[in-house]
């Protein structure tokens, strides 16, 4: 195990102190409590010494521990915007108190109004459905919303296989190309495809599967490595219910899923209902935090790291996550953020990365007039922390703080004389020594001060 300081480790954020009085080592990252090694060399000895110092820094958990869940949350109470796109998050309160209302499974005009406010919020294909929908309800309000989207079934059916047979057509092209045995394997995973495809009135476990029809073609050993790649890239190009409008009512006019149930050994039928539906519309617009540099690759480099004996410090120790859209979080996966701007040019994330940066230093300043001076204070190192990392991380993204780096030391200095104003208030109020701040007198309706009988004075027996 590869034993570090926390200077080290943390340079830009952690306090060293000697370990005293038999006390814990403090690192000072927002008043975090960590104990730690520390290691150095004696020039008399060619060997590493190790002076202990308390306990095993968790490093991993620095960031979590100062940005809470709690932290979060009020910043997606004030109306952020996604990082990588253009909608408004959503709390994920908000979706639990719409499970929690049953809204969603009543009338449709009923379920309706309940989605409504949440229509600037949705995607896309989201809110294409939802407009559908409301139109339909105006017609049918006492259909439900899975009622409703059934109309559209036959309909949109039809379109979807015109979709999907001009994708595996194209893979058809390409596959001419290969050796006859190469060409078997793929056409019969292709055929198998347009069985299912057009197959009249299939149950939900028959019908043809996008996941698992690029799983198939991912396993297919052929000796053409350009050409499976090919191929793969075209299938991929197959719509679903993320980016198709035909997809998503096709897949959510069906009665239920198929999932597997690891308890019983075996797949079970789960039914799909209204509920469902509506929340589907709004859940890829929750507000998540994506790390801006992958967990998956930090954590490699993090094992790599602690198994070398190199003296070379990591590149970073602190796990900055950024908030944004579970939809997006999803599409970005363990890419690295320079890689997931170059594939969505279109998007233009960068300004959407910016766009966020300005909406939280309106909130810092915001909170700061209102009073909410340590929120304020925490936002400051927030934006400070996450400019820092796009810097470390991206050849692309560069953070504009304009002018609010010079009044980030005011607010900070204003936190921590109101942080020292509250302890000192409380230690009063622990001792008995509480200012009383009531008036001694006040002015009645008439205009006449009265004394006011809260107020006690407090005269000493003693005095003369």
């Amino acid at each position: 195990m590869k034993i570090f300081s926390v200077q080290k480790f943390l340079p830009q954020y952690a306090v060293y102190k000697p370990y005293s009085d038999n006390q814990a080592q403090s690192a000072s990252l927002n008043n975090i409590q960590a104990d730690c090694f520390e290691k150095f060399s004696v020039s008399s000895s060619p060997h590493r010494n190790v002076q202990f110092l308390g306990g095993i820094v968790n490093v991993n958990n620095a960031f979590e521990l100062k940005f809470t869940r709690k932290f979060f949350k009020k910043l997606l109470r004030e109306g952020i915007p996604d990082g990588y796109s253009d909608i408004t998050l959503i709390p994920r309160e908000n979706y639990d108190d719409l499970i929690k209302s049953g809204d969603l499974n009543k009338r449709s005009i009923v379920a309706i109004k309940a989605l409504k406010k949440y229509r600037d919020n949705m995607f896309p294909v989201e809110k294409e459905i939802f407009s559908m929908l409301e139109t339909m309800s105006k017609k049918n309000p006492d259909l439900t919303l899975q009622e409703l989207i059934r109309l559209k079934y036959p309909q949109a059916e039809e379109s979807l296989i015109l979709q999907q047979t001009n994708i595996l057509n194209k893979i058809n092209i390409v596959i001419r190309k290969l050796p006859k045995n190469d060409y078997q394997k793929v056409r019969k995973v292709i055929q198998d495809a347009f069985d299912k495809i057009f197959e009249p009135n299939p149950k939900p476990e028959d019908r043809f599967g996008r996941k698992k029809f690029l799983y198939e073609l991912k396993n297919i050993e052929i000796e053409n490595k350009k050409i499976k790649k090919q191929i793969i890239e075209i299938a991929e190009k197959l719509p679903n219910s993320s980016n198709n409008i035909y997809a998503f009512i096709v897949k959510y006019s069906q009665p239920y899923k198929i999932r597997y149930d690891y308890n019983k050994n075996k797949d079970v039928r789960l039914k799909r209902n209204s509920q469902e539906l509506g929340l589907r519309l709004i859940a890829p617009s929750v507000g998540t935090d994506d790390h801006i540099y992958p967990h998956t690759r930090f954590r490699k480099e993090f094992e790599e790291w602690l198994n070398n004996d190199s003296e070379e410090p990591l590149k970073n120790s602190l796990k900055v996550t950024i908030l944004t859209s579970r939809h997006m979080n999803e599409l970005k996966t363990d890419t690295l953020i320079d890689d997931f701007i170059l594939q969505n040019e279109s998007i233009n994330i960068p300004e959407k990365i910016q766009n966020q940066i300005n909406k939280l230093i309106l909130i810092a300043e915001k909170w700061a007039e209102s009073r909410r001076l340590e929120d304020a204070s925490l936002l400051c190192d927030y934006i400070q922390i996450v400019k820092q990392e796009f810097n470390l991380r991206s050849n692309i993204v560069k953070i504009n703080l304009g002018n609010f780096e010079e009044k980030i030391p005011a607010i900070k200095e204003k936190a921590q004389n109101s942080t020292e104003k509250k302890i000192e208030k409380k230690r009063l109020k622990k001792a008995g020594h509480a200012d009383n701040t009531h008036k001694e007198t006040y002015l009645d309706k008439n205009g006449i001060p009265v004394e006011n009988r809260k107020v006690q004075k407090h005269k000493s027996r003693f005095k003369k």
